[in-house]
């Protein structure tokens, strides 16, 4: 949920009005490679423990950083059904990220990690930060 509101840079209100699978596509819709376009933002501003690039929607400085705290429940079904389109969609979007990951061999929630952690790597290159 907190990446899609790093995605559509709106409220976490509106966000979680939509279904898991709707968040899903809406970060798979957003970024080509998110582990590319975090190395090239890494480079480009001296490493990655070095000062990062701040995004438009999510102004913040290296010291303080655009958090977003999260407190996990699972009263709502943790992952509800989704569509065959999105699940192939996914494992695109993971050989993208990582293309020596055996992704028709791992389970949707190892997928969904990898895609995740490679959005997450992103957004703090950004200086995003999600805080649990």
């Amino acid at each position: 949920m907190v990446i899609c509101h790093f995605v559509m840079g709106t409220p976490i209100s509106v966000v979680s009005e939509l279904s898991f699978q709707d968040r899903l596509e809406t970060i798979l819709n957003y970024e080509k490679n998110f582990s590319e376009r975090a190395r090239e933002n890494e480079q480009q501003n001296g490493g990655r423990d070095s000062q990062y690039k701040t995004h438009a929607d999510f102004q913040a400085t290296q010291r303080n950083p655009y958090k977003k705290r999260i407190t996990v429940t699972r009263e709502k079904p943790h992952r509800p059904n989704i569509d065959d389109t999105v699940i192939d969609r996914l494992h695109a979007a993971v050989k993208d990220e990582k293309s020596s990951v055996p992704v028709e061999k791992l389970d949707f929630d190892d997928n969904l990690g990898i895609f995740l952690d490679a959005a997450e790597r992103y957004y703090n290159s950004l200086q995003c930060k999600i805080v649990e």
